[in-house]
């Protein structure tokens, strides 16, 4: 059983718990991460999902997933990538690029940079059945004929990732 802190509409914790599988009240917001590791080549390190997966099945996605009562965005990053991966994310490799509410979810999107290799990856097979390095273009590619997972802000991040994002004015 996976418990969640519930937020408020501010992104404050509401001190309510949620078990994951239930649906959300209304106005209740629970925490996720997305995280996009980047070697210095300017590839993104992607995974494939397990087919088994009721959520995504066997498609590329980014590494990421809910936050577990009592994590904080930052731990939440940490955890998800040594799940799945077996990467570490430390405070001289990662960053935090974005945050945003959902119809019931605050999402922090997390770049860690890392030149591991394939090889030494640890994959949660539960979770993850391949992971390999792609180009800004390929992925690019990939989301538009639907094998990687659209994700309402991947053009934006992929700009940031590439230094050609336009300011917000």
């Amino acid at each position: 059983m996976e418990l969640w802190d519930v937020y408020d509409h501010c992104f404050q914790k509401t001190g309510k718990i949620h078990e994951r599988g239930n649906p959300l009240a209304p106005g209740d917001y629970h925490l996720v991460v997305a995280i996009f590791p980047v070697n210095s080549e300017g590839q993104i390190l992607i995974q494939k999902r397990n087919p088994d997966l009721k959520l995504m099945p066997g498609i590329w996605a980014a590494t990421g997933g809910s936050a577990i009562q009592g994590e904080e965005p930052w731990d939440a990053c940490q955890r998800e990538l040594k799940e799945e991966l077996g990467l570490v994310a430390t405070k001289e490799n990662a960053e935090m690029v974005a945050a945003f509410k959902r119809i019931d979810s605050y999402n922090t999107i997390w770049l860690v940079h890392t030149d591991v290799t394939e090889q030494e990856l640890v994959l949660q097979q539960e979770e993850v059945s391949d992971a390999k390095w792609v180009s800004v273009a390929e992925l690019r590619t990939m989301a538009r004929e639907g094998s990687f997972h659209y994700y309402r802000y991947l053009d934006w991040l992929l700009d940031y990732i590439t230094g050609t994002q336009q300011q917000v004015k």
